[in-house]
């Protein structure tokens, strides 16, 4: 790679080249001439100006061949790993003076062919136009940058090229009234590409001896694993969350049925992760979850806790790493059973009416527990949560003062609603359920 004195160095490149080329050429008829590489407003114009070619670097741009070449230079705690190199195109501008009529012309014309014959920088030619001269009578005479070397140009993996630009009428003037100059016949040129890296010391990994745990370098799988969309309720669509005893049906994409493959549903605010098994769905490309019932599985019922659910699929295969599926999201509603009064319950305002929790409620749901009584929302007068852990939480509250009818109780846990439906198993319409009504008269 080149250093950060390549951008110069092939400017005196191509005004070595242009400068032997013409000397070759011998153009003694059009009198004495230079090559330069000024800015265009320095050259004098009018009645003194001289025969001069004139080499303008205008613009630098990256080069879309190599932009993204590099690995990043730095790691992940911003530690340096190594140094990408900056790749650039040259975009040159090479204007003709003349002090007679044709000078220009003819200075242009013999520039454009040399730059045709010669349209890659060869290594040879850079060395020779940037290496320090000979030694004379034992003196060191420094190079075309004094003491620094821009040698290194003639040794970067890529050649130098040269393209002509051809430029429309509009294009050049903006070009030539940007630099304040008046306008000369002149060429367009890119110059591609220039690697400029820089050489300090960076972090060396040491060598990989072994590819993972076994020496098995990455997995190779015939099928996709599995995708998640959506999970619902598998007793009705219309249904808002699930219930202990309830299923749930995956749907997604790559979902198929195995022992190799488990539902995980997490608990991110009690702090619980349960592994259920999985079967085929009741349609196709579907999973159905079970979830335990309290007659299954009495200790389910300070197991699971109220609250939204992430629920995710664990493919555990022999020899492979184990595979976690994307989440989505699926809310565990309590289930409450009205223990006093008994059902059909007729209560009067300020009577006391307890329901049953199940799953039990965690200490932390405790405060923002409320009861749903019609529409309206009341605080519990007293929340039991009994030492027994297969008992369930008393919820306790006061009737309201309220006119006479039939309302409907509802327990809202961690942001969730009881389900106060029944399913019709055959047609699944949902309907309310007569047990959690109260009757004021």
């Amino acid at each position: 790679m080149s250093g950060p004195l390549a951008i110069a160095a092939v400017t005196v490149a191509l005004k070595d080249l242009l400068n032997n080329g013409l000397i070759n050429h011998d153009l003694a008829a059009i009198g004495s001439y230079t090559v330069s590489a000024s800015p265009p407003d320095r050259i004098a114009s009018g009645s003194d100006e001289p025969n001069q070619l004139n080499l303008f670097l205008y613009q630098v741009s990256p080069n879309l061949g190599w932009r993204n070449a590099g690995l990043p230079g730095r790691d992940s705690l911003g530690g340096r790993v190594g140094y990408p190199p900056l790749a650039l195109d040259l975009h040159y501008l090479l204007s003709a003076h003349g002090s007679q009529d044709m000078n220009a012309e003819i200075l242009l014309g013999f520039a454009m062919q040399l730059l045709h014959e010669n349209p890659v920088l060869t290594r040879e030619q850079l060395r020779i136009a940037l290496d320090a001269p000979s030694p004379v009578d034992g003196i060191a005479v420094p190079g075309v940058f004094g003491s620094l070397s821009a040698v290194d140009l003639a040794d970067q993996v890529e050649m130098v090229k040269i393209s002509p630009l051809y430029l429309n009428p509009d294009e050049l003037s903006k070009l030539w009234t940007a630099m304040q100059a008046r306008y000369r016949l002149s060429m367009a040129y890119t110059v591609s590409v220039v690697l400029i890296q820089a050489t300090g010391a960076a972090h060396a990994p040491l060598p990989v001896l072994k590819r993972g745990q076994d020496d098995r370098g990455p997995a190779a799988i015939a099928t996709p694993y599995p995708a998640l969309s959506m999970a619902r309720s598998a007793l009705a669509d219309a249904l808002p969350a699930v219930r202990l005893g309830d299923g749930i049906v995956i749907l997604g994409s790559h979902l198929q049925a195995s022992p190799d493959v488990a539902a995980v549903l997490e608990n991110i605010q009690a702090g619980q992760a349960l592994i259920l098994p999985v079967s085929a769905g009741p349609r196709e490309g579907s999973l159905l979850v079970q979830l335990p019932s309290l007659a299954e599985r009495p200790q389910a019922i300070h197991e699971w806790a109220s609250g939204i659910l992430s629920l995710s699929l664990r493919v555990s295969q022999a020899s492979l790493p184990i595979f976690r599926s994307n989440t989505v999201p699926i809310a565990l509603a309590p289930i409450v059973a009205l223990a006093a009064p008994a059902s059909p319950a007729v209560c009067n305002p300020g009577d006391i009416v307890q329901l049953d929790c199940v799953p039990r409620l965690q200490a932390r749901q405790l405060p923002a527990c409320s009861l749903l009584f019609g529409s309206r929302t009341l605080v519990p007068t007293l929340l039991d949560t009994p030492l027994d852990p297969l008992a369930p939480t008393a919820v306790s509250f006061e009737v309201p003062n309220v006119p006479a009818g039939e309302y409907l109780l509802r327990l809202r846990v961690d942001g969730i609603d009881s389900l106060p439906v029944t399913v019709d198993p055959q047609s699944g319409r949902l309907d309310f359920d007569s047990a959690l009504k109260v009757t004021v008269p």
